[in-house]
């Protein structure tokens, strides 16, 4: 049985709305908000007007509801309906519903026209259409939650569990929902695109819990190479990617990986139907990649079919999603009040800046808690000028080590260890010059964390991301801006801080914002640290040492470029850095080392490919042994070692084929991969009788098997209407003023 808890006012009146409907097979005209006649809604009877009300009320007492109800009479008394239906939330017995009877006598009330807790719940049962369309109901219901949790079909954490949780009372209806459902049922891949903080995540949550309620087994997962890794045939299996290009800016590296396996896994979904799979990414950043990849915008991938745009919002959904966030908020009584009072809130709808992230933050007490202002004058400084969004709590209220820890987040990877942020926390208090003895240090770490958890800083299994993603913007914004960066290179020791801090030192050196050789001694200090750290993989650090010796012509590099080489000689790479080697090898033929240096690195970096293809062709995709293959044979040392190692790794897959085979779902997709498989054995010797039989062993299951049912979901609410005016949204608004509408 449903409380009705995740619902607003809203949500409960349109689901009262629906179910009637249902019941009685008739339209009813929607008044909506705005009205104040005592109407919801209505319909005509063969004895005249009948009219509906609905109240939501959860944790209120019954004198409450009976209260309201002689409240309404004499509106009901002017309309003189011919019949008078209630729906509430509340729990009614049969003595309330006859003190409910006796509170309206204007109204042609019987009790069987009031519709409580029990009643709506059963009509629930009877109409279980409607309890699909409404899935806000049931999705973060304790049941479906457990179930999910149990099943094992969702592999995030409970932290994430409560995210989902917090955001489905606050969802909002819009006309993204049923396009997203279209792209997926017809491509089996979405790309949710969008600027900022539109609510592209958001929306492809909601997606993934719904299949995930219905079934689907989920994987969320941070490398497009996790993809191939987990699509079981039998099973209906959903992906999501969120931030798939990057949250920021796109990588050379990111663009490369996603060039070789973004497309062929986007033609396997397209033609599996138990296989899909949903991404979030930044507009811009989409627009880069394609610009950089001729695969994803080739006619055969064409991934703009698959992009739905997200960010416009119609007054409507605008006025329920701030609804929804003030009704569903942890902010004060007062601060509630302060934003309701002189229609404050239409300034807030109809402002140019308004969207989804900002209503989120601007309703949040841990937020508003660390601006150190009044509520209002901290929504007119956020909405005129975004970017104050994070600036004054950064610069005014955030101690000096919550900075800190900001900062030391910032240089870091999306999630971040905590006992490795504690190490970067440090270094940051020095670059910032502030003056902590060391041992106070682990003390001062503990506590800036609790400063800025909740408002900044998110932590769960023991890391720590960024509770918004705007906080990196602004903070890149702010590094540039303060010139911090190269007192933080003076300070950065391990792998990710110093690979973070190079690629934003390239970026704007190359927009010429900082100067360039300028710097070179600080990075010089940066790279022994990082050999002295021994952080990051070797083939990392030559990777970087060479294109930092490449920027700035600097001897004093070349000795730790030497001793990378010898490292990574040592320690060799494993599958999982297919594509980095292959990069790695490009990169060093086309860098400024010296000669005899050059030519050592070349043949190192050869012999460890040609050893990783060797060892791990069973363990690599065909895409990854071809893009080894060409980078051997186009820039490696040794043609011959690189042919022996390309037939030793084929001979490895074919060994695995079977495990392959079965995750193609059709034949269309067995065809080309067939194709692409015996033209890589074609061209280098290799002569395998069990890949055909296997092939055709597949090829005679796919044609036997059963066409499975799409098991797609339909049934969608209409959502929020278009145009209101200011009287109906003032009337929506009047009830968040009232306690007894309270949670």
């Amino acid at each position: 049985m449903y409380d009705f808890r995740t619902l607003s006012p809203l949500d409960f009146e349109e689901l009262a709305r629906d179910l009637l409907q249902a019941e009685f097979g008739l339209r009813f005209e929607s008044f909506g908000p705005g009205r104040d006649l005592g109407i919801d809604f209505r319909f005509a009877t063969a004895r005249g007007d009948a009219v509906v009300q609905a109240k939501h009320y959860l944790d209120s007492r019954p004198d409450s509801l009976i209260r309201a109800a002689r409240l309404e009479n004499d509106k009901v008394a002017k309309l003189k309906p011919a019949r008078y239906l209630l729906a509430t939330s509340l729990s009614l017995t049969p003595p309330l519903k006859a003190k409910l009877k006796e509170a309206l006598p204007a109204a042609p009330l019987v009790e069987e026209d009031i519709f409580g807790r029990a009643d709506i719940n059963n009509l629930l049962g009877r109409h279980p259409e409607i309890e699909k369309k409404h899935f806000k109901l049931w999705l973060a219901s304790a049941s479906v939650l457990e179930r999910i949790l149990h099943s094992g079909v969702y592999n995030r954490t409970q932290a994430e569990m409560d995210v989902i949780r917090a955001v489905v009372p606050k969802f909002v209806h819009n006309d993204s929902v049923p396009r997203a459902e279209a792209i997926l049922e017809k491509c089996g891949a979405l790309i949710i695109a969008g600027e900022p903080g539109v609510g592209k995540s958001t929306l492809a949550r909601m997606l993934v819990w719904l299949h995930a309620e219905q079934d689907w087994r989920i994987s969320v997962i941070d490398d497009i190479r996790e993809a191939f890794e987990i699509a079981d045939e039998g099973e209906r299996r959903l992906i999501f990617f969120d931030d798939f290009l990057g949250q920021v800016r796109l990588s050379t590296d990111l663009i490369r990986g996603m060039d070789q396996r973004f497309p062929p896994f986007l033609q396997r979904v397209r033609s599996n139907k138990d296989l899909r799979f949903i991404l979030t990414t930044r507009d811009y950043i989409l627009h880069q990649a394609q610009a950089q990849s001729s695969r994803l915008t080739t006619p055969a991938i064409n991934a703009s079919e698959f992009v739905l745009n997200v960010g416009y919002y119609t007054r409507s959904a605008r006025a329920q999603m701030l609804f929804n966030h003030l009704y569903f908020s942890d902010i004060s009584a007062v601060e509630r009040e302060a934003i309701l009072d002189n229609d404050f809130f239409l300034n807030i709808i109809d402002h140019r800046n308004f969207n989804p992230r900002l209503i989120e933050l601007l309703t949040s007490a841990d937020y508003v808690s660390i601006t150190g202002m009044p509520i209002r004058k901290t929504v007119e400084a956020v909405l005129d000028n975004p970017q104050e969004l994070w600036e004054k709590p950064y610069r005014t209220h955030i101690s000096d080590e919550g900075r800190a820890v900001m900062l030391a987040l910032f240089f870091n990877a999306e999630r971040t260890p905590i006992v490795l942020l504690e190490r970067s926390f440090s270094r940051m208090v020095g670059a910032m010059g502030l003056t902590f003895a060391s041992a106070d240090l682990p003390a001062k770490f503990r506590s800036a964390v609790r400063e800025i958890e909740g408002s900044v800083l998110a932590i769960q299994d023991r890391q720590a991301r960024f509770a918004n993603p705007g906080i990196r913007d602004f903070l890149q914004r702010a590094i540039i801006e303060d010139r911090f960066l190269p007192a933080a290179i003076g300070v950065l020791a391990e792998f990710p801080e110093i690979d973070l801090a190079w690629r934003l030192f390239k970026a704007l050196n190359d927009h010429k914002t900082t100067p360039g050789h300028t710097m070179a001694a600080a990075w010089i200090g940066a790279a022994g640290r990082l050999m002295d750290q021994d952080s990051g993989t070797a083939l990392e650090r030559l990777d970087l040492l060479v294109d930092m010796y490449s920027q700035f012509d600097a001897g004093e590099l070349l000795p730790l470029v030497h001793e990378a080489i010898r490292e990574l000689e040592i320690a060799g790479i494993d599958a999982t850095k297919a594509d980095k080697c292959c990069k790695v090898l490009e990169n060093i033929v086309v860098s400024l080392l010296p000669m005899a240096l050059l030519d050592d690195a070349r043949k190192v970096v050869s012999n460890v490919t040609a050893t990783m293809l060797a060892d791990y062709g069973d363990a690599l995709t065909l895409e990854e042994i071809r893009s080894a293959a060409e980078a051997l044979f186009e820039s490696g040392a040794d043609q011959n070692a690189a042919g022996a190692a390309v037939r030793a790794a084929l001979n490895g897959y074919v060994g695995e084929l079977s495990t392959t085979l079965d995750e193609l779902g059709s034949l269309s997709e067995l065809e080309d991969y067939e194709k692409e498989l015996r033209g890589l054995m074609n061209d280098y010797g290799i002569s395998d009788a069990r890949v055909a039989r296997r092939i055709e062993d597949r090829r005679e299951q796919l044609i036997d098997r059963e066409e499975r049912s799409s098991g797609g979901y339909s049934g969608w609410s209409a959502g929020a209407r278009g145009y209101v005016s200011n009287d109906q949204i003032r009337s929506m608004f009047v009830g968040l003023r009232n306690p007894s509408h309270g949670r």
